[in-house]
């Protein structure tokens, strides 16, 4: 049976909405950051806060469990994709206009509408990661790789998307005024920003509109008797296979799967079975990974790229956004499987990440200065982020020689590193203030040590 272009791209459109929210939100911060009373903060809060959206598929899963029946698990999965996609869109919607209201919380100022939104939306992408799959598994195993170019492009599209709008770029000028009463002339560095091509609030609106796209493309997907015909004839494993095999997720990236067309399965071969041992140590490198890319280094990228100037901030964030996707389209490729391949991924990302941390603990005043610094720090954050998505395929494809036991201790490993990495950045950079930031809009000035002591540059300037 041949492959429905249309179903295809239907599946591409549903997929890029899981992961939309969050993404779109962090590649936006470039221009963000520095509107919001947090400052350099503000990307450890939204960690935190993404953490604590994880009550949404812990309910999920609690309400499907409670389902005895298979009609009613559908029903629920159908009423849940539809209520968090339209929830998503409403969420974006409002965020659009009232992302910059603040307001006072004893004493302090807080962006209180933006982090109560960055809630929501986190709620709704951390549900889908429990929702959309299942679903996508009850059609052909070609429509699920559809799906996963779809979730590769929901940090593709906002990347794309603020790449058109612009950097946000600024620079420091002098400005003076001069006090009519006693006739004194003050000095102060204001922040001169070059035009975007259109606002935050039309960016989110874009998204928004990206996400209403998936709930039709959901609802043609699942009612349509167009795309029914390419529903799995069984979804069912035979008892006596039920530890030997999977459903067709991924590509294979080896040959020890062999796909049973008539009843969906994918049938591992004798030997090819992962000792407890080996999933262990690829939980543990999963779990390392999440640490490091989803709960640490997001907390830090403000600290480690923005002193280097704005500009390379915006293309650091943007650039890693895009090398996530070409990363993760290359896990569909065949690619012999190695746990040396892992270990020594694994020890470039240990590597990147430290020169990360080392560079951002130096904030606001990194040790190598200049564009080459800058450019070298770019490529380690686009580095760093293209080698882990990639292993996170990797790792996920010999992890399913363990069907559903091995891919779930792999997501328990995820969401451990990943809570653990963003409460302790949160703590670090919220709480004890190990990493500093420049004073606001003028952190290239403060490279320069202008700051030091502003009678002195003002005199040598005027």
């Amino acid at each position: 049976m041949d492959t429905k272009v249309l179903v295809f791209i239907l599946f591409i459109v549903f997929g890029w909405s899981s992961w939309m929210d969050i993404s779109g939100v962090f590649v936006e911060l470039p221009i963000m950051v520095h509107k919001q009373p947090e400052g350099w903060n503000l990307p450890a809060y939204f960690t935190i806060i993404i953490q604590f959206a994880n009550i949404g598929p812990i309910t999920y899963g609690l309400l499907r469990k409670f389902r005895t029946s298979e009609a009613a698990r559908d029903r629920l999965e159908t009423a849940t994709i539809y209520i968090i996609t339209i929830v998503g869109a409403l969420t974006m919607l409002f965020l659009a206009f009232f992302w910059q209201v603040t307001s006072y919380i004893n004493g302090v100022e807080h962006s209180t509408v933006l982090l109560v939104l960055i809630f929501f939306l986190a709620l709704v992408d951390c549900t889908s990661s429990v929702t959309f799959l299942p679903f996508a598994g009850k059609f052909r195993a070609e429509y699920t790789t559809a799906y996963y170019i779809g979730e590769g492009m929901c940090s593709f599209l906002p990347a794309t998307l603020a790449f058109v709008q612009g950097s946000g770029e600024y620079e420091c000028i002098n400005t003076t005024t001069e006090a009519n009463s006693t006739n004194a002339t003050s000095y102060s560095m204001q922040p001169r920003y070059d035009p975007l091509l259109f606002p935050v609030r039309d960016f989110f609106l874009a998204l928004s509109s990206m996400i209403a796209l998936s709930v039709m493309a959901f609802s043609l997907l699942n009612y349509s008797g167009y795309c029914k015909t390419e529903f799995t004839k069984s979804l069912k494993v035979k008892p006596e296979q039920e530890k030997g095999t999977v459903l067709s997720i991924l590509s294979p990236v080896a040959d020890d799967y062999k796909y049973n067309e008539s009843s969906s399965e994918v049938e591992v071969k004798e030997g090819s079975r992962l000792t407890r041992m080996q999933l262990a140590f690829l939980v543990c490198i999963v779990s390392l990974l999440a640490f490091i890319i989803y709960g640490f280094l997001p907390s830090l990228q403000t600290y480690a790229l923005l002193p280097y100037g704005h500009i390379y901030y915006s293309l650091g964030v943007k650039l890693s956004a895009l090398s996530g996707l070409l990363a993760f389209l290359s896990g569909f490729c065949r690619v012999p499987q190695s746990f040396l391949a892992v270990g020594v991924l694994t020890g470039i990302v240990v590597a990147c990440a430290s020169y990360i941390i080392v560079i951002a603990s130096y904030s606001p005043t990194p040790p190598v200065e200049g564009m080459v610094a800058a450019v070298c720090m770019v490529i380690v954050w686009v580095t760093i982020r293209a080698v882990i998505s990639f292993l996170y395929i990797y790792i996920t494809s010999m992890a399913r020689k363990e069907g559903v036991s091995g891919l779930f201790w792999i997501g328990v490993g995820s969401q451990a590193g990943a809570g653990l990495g963003s409460i302790l950045a949160f703590v670090l950079t919220s709480m004890l203030n190990l990493f500093q930031s420049a004073p606001p809009f003028c952190h290239r000035c403060h490279l320069f040590g202008i700051y030091k002591d502003l009678k002195i540059f003002y005199a040598v300037t005027l």
